[in-house]
């Protein structure tokens, strides 16, 4: 016999299955098929007998309980979200003032440091004026030195360009760039 070739329970004649018609029409069907017209426990449509037959219980008593049910749980939400709220609110005023006396703390101990606008090379904000001697000393030192470097660059990059040693155009010689000498660096003392 070819599957799928028997014939479904219903069309075969009850007397020669054995069953009664209802017990083959729930035969019939896939496992876990339920009738669309009944109800079994725990489905949506399902009251119970005791339920459903009780004499005080109505339809607006029901409703009722509901709209009483879903305002309590309403409720509750709301006053998680206000809770929340409050203790979000206490935890950021908490770490202002936290943050508020840290600042507080570091403007004490930075009081005589850092207020005062003045270069760390020893020199007058407005007249760039050296105050002190080793701050002159420093100073000369460091625009030698640049002068010294700028024009030792100067004499090489010239150097570079004339390979001949003359004037190509004018055939005469070429200027000489002096480059003044490396000054002396002060002692580490006076430099501090």
């Amino acid at each position: 016999m070819i599957f799928g070739s028997e014939p479904p329970l219903y069309l075969k004649p009850v007397g020669r299955r054995g069953l009664r018609r209802h017990e083959a029409d729930a035969l019939q069907h896939y496992p876990g098929y339920a009738h669309p017209v009944v109800q079994f426990p725990g489905s949506d449509g399902y009251i119970g007998e005791y339920h459903r037959l009780h004499p005080l219980l109505t339809s607006a008593e029901e409703l009722r309980h509901d709209r009483v049910v879903e305002a309590e749980r309403r409720q509750r939400v709301i006053e998680t979200r206000r809770r929340r709220c409050c203790e979000q609110e206490a935890s950021l005023r908490q770490r202002r003032e936290e943050e508020f006396q840290r600042e507080q703390r570091h403007k004490e101990q930075i009081a005589g440091l850092s207020i005062r606008n003045e270069p760390g090379d020893g020199r007058d904000t407005i007249t760039q004026r050296c105050m002190t001697v080793d701050a002159l000393r420093q100073h000369e030192y460091t625009s030698a030195a640049e002068r010294h470097k700028y024009f030792a660059r100067q004499r090489r990059l010239f150097e570079k360009n004339n390979l001949h040693g003359y004037n190509i155009i004018t055939g005469g010689e070429l200027p000489s760039i002096v480059v003044p000498p490396m000054p002396a660096r002060p002692p580490a003392a006076e430099i501090a």
